[in-house]
């Protein structure tokens, strides 16, 4: 009975690691994505000026997710979820990093925005699929509704917090900064 009373309290504490891991990784991956798309957007407006660069980005924001969510849903109940998010954070590390040594060596063009813009959509959207549909196995029967409610309140709060913080930090750093810290947090 002692034995199995511990693995019950190994199994319940691995479960609560488990919550509060998947609940901090989906709030900064969602978080982070949508601070950026947010920043991003508001950087090309300022400098082109131009509605039409505006809304281009925004298309290369949604457009990607619309088209490939099926897809990740598919390759998320196929393959080793783990090893999606985990690939989709390093392809977004890297799709930052790309744009901040694009932005150290020419400048910032539109299309090395949009093309990071589109990936970062991408990237996000296995990330997401894939976060949200292995809660399952993450956590007991019994914190599955909350595991699911801690889910939506990370999307709901990035969904309602970025804009401010893409704002407050727009207006405080510098794009290569501002890049630099999204590479640290991703």
């Amino acid at each position: 009975i002692g034995v199995f009373l511990m693995e019950e309290a190994l199994k319940l504490k691995r479960a609560t690691y488990h919550l509060w891991t998947f609940t901090i990784s989906k709030l900064i991956s969602s978080f982070g994505a949508q601070v950026y798309a947010f920043a991003i957007s508001f950087y090309i407006l300022q400098e082109t000026g131009s509605a039409t660069s505006f809304a281009t980005n925004l298309i290369c924001s949604i457009l990607p997710r619309a088209l490939v969510a099926p897809f990740a849903g598919y390759v998320a109940d196929r393959y080793s979820r783990k090893t999606i998010v985990i690939t989709a954070q390093i392809a977004t590390t890297l799709a930052i990093t790309g744009l901040l040594v694009v932005s150290l060596t020419w400048g910032l063009s539109l299309i090395s925005i949009y093309i990071t813009t589109s990936i970062i959509a991408i990237t996000s959207t296995f990330s997401g699929v894939t976060f949200t549909s292995s809660i399952t196995g993450l956590v007991d029967e019994t914190r599955i509704q909350r595991a699911m409610s801690m889910n939506q309140m990370s999307i709901s709060f990035a969904a309602i917090g970025s804009p401010a913080v893409g704002g407050l930090l727009y207006g405080t750093v510098t794009m290569r900064v501002f890049l630099f810290m999204f590479i640290t947090a991703s």
